[in-house]
């Protein structure tokens, strides 16, 4: 009995000993490095390098389940990568990522020491009006105009758990309109640091 305890107490230890070794090699981010292996753009020809999300999803479900069989991932990970590859713009030629503003506040009571409060939400602080803004999350549009047309905004491509960018009040040659600062600046629009991201009022001259 002693020489089959002792048997066994020597495989286990042989066995843990192994066990690190067999992770070492795991990456320190699972999720960036499938995200890097299986990139959002494909080939780098937009949404369209890969010929459809299937192709997308295959890639990241055969990179997440060799990881799964390093014992890299624990079941929390396993899921958020299937959930959020699954809803997501890559492999869908035109998709886009949609986000509405659903509040907006002024930021009260800010000092040059101490941050304000907002006037929409009193329990949350601020150091501008734009710290007052109320986001829906990030929502899945076959086109940017399915999202536009009903007051979104285009807030890029990828998962939406990426969430959404903070909007702008972006003033363009046709008027206001609620942007990425990315988008506005690459529109060749303006808008002012640190002010709600709305156009009623219009913010523009």
């Amino acid at each position: 009995m002693k020489a089959i305890l002792l048997s066994v107490l020597v495989t286990a230890a042989a066995v843990m000993s192994i066990a690190p070794a067999a992770r070492a090699d795991c990456p320190d981010d699972p999720e960036a490095f499938i995200a890097a292996a299986c990139p959002c753009e494909g080939n780098g020809n937009g949404n369209g390098g890969w010929k459809n999300h299937g192709g997308y999803q295959k890639c990241v479900v055969h990179l997440r389940n060799d990881l799964r069989r390093q014992g890299c991932l624990n079941a929390e990970t396993q899921r958020m990568i299937a959930r959020c590859s699954a809803r997501s713009t890559c492999g869908k030629d035109g998709a886009v990522l949609c986000c509405y503003v659903t509040g907006t506040g002024t930021c009260v009571g800010v000092t040059d020491t101490t941050p304000g409060a907002c006037s929409n939400d009193a329990m949350v602080s601020c150091l501008t009006d734009a710290d007052c803004t109320t986001l829906s999350r990030a929502t899945l549009k076959r086109h940017a105009d399915n999202c536009t047309d009903r007051g979104g905004y285009v807030t890029g491509t990828g998962s939406v758990c990426a969430g959404c960018a903070a909007p702008v009040a972006c003033c363009l040659a046709g008027g206001c309109q609620v942007l990425t600062a990315g988008d506005c600046s690459a529109q060749g629009g303006t808008s002012t640091a640190g002010a709600a991201p709305t156009c009623d009022p219009s913010p523009c001259p």
